[in-house]
């Protein structure tokens, strides 16, 4: 909430895990912020195959607006004179798998953002074993990567549970691993 109310940040991440919460949190941070911190708030879902002119029609029709356009090129230069108009505004691109150019998009960003900030999430591939692999800080060096992988797998991803086992685990033997 902090960096939302910071009018030096215009960018704000949340990334972690499918399926841990990351859209509810954010379209309920949205709830609470619209109308006090933001007059609007607008949500786009990105998903894996991103389509850039679906997120910019989508934001148009939170907007109130309708693109006769069909280029998003068009659409992308009047989005961005419409979004640095609006006082305060909060978009929130949610479920990005890739790096998606928000300058295509039509977001104003840097010193023409003005009143427009921006609300990434995101999962990482791969994020359960890379903290695993830090809290647990053997993983490679001992051999233990196929029992490492298993007790990843059985804390289901979460990235509390993983940091707790993986650092109880931290230097014991192969035996206390496979007893996890």
């Amino acid at each position: 909430m902090e960096a939302l109310i910071d009018d030096s940040v215009s960018v704000i991440g949340v990334h972690a895990m499918g399926g841990i919460g990351k859209t509810t949190l954010v379209k309920e941070i949205a709830r609470k912020v619209k109308g006090k911190l933001f007059d609007s708030v607008v949500i786009a879902t990105v998903t894996q195959a991103i389509d850039i002119g679906k997120i910019q029609n989508r934001i148009a029709e939170l907007l109130g607006l309708k693109f006769e356009e069909q280029s998003t090129h068009v659409k992308a230069l009047r989005l961005r004179e419409i979004l640095k108009k609006e006082e305060r505004i909060l978009v929130v691109l949610d479920d990005i798998w890739a790096k998606v150019d928000i300058e295509e998009v039509g977001i104003p960003l840097g010193d023409e953002h003005k009143g427009c900030k921006l609300l990434l999430t995101s999962r990482e591939l791969n994020e359960a074993w890379d903290l695993f692999k830090k809290a647990g800080d053997c993983v490679e060096s001992f051999g233990l990567k196929p029992t490492a992988t298993e007790v990843a797998k059985k804390c289901a991803g979460l990235p509390i549970a993983i940091a707790t086992v993986a650092g109880a685990l931290r230097n014991k033997r192969l035996f206390e691993w496979k007893n996890a």
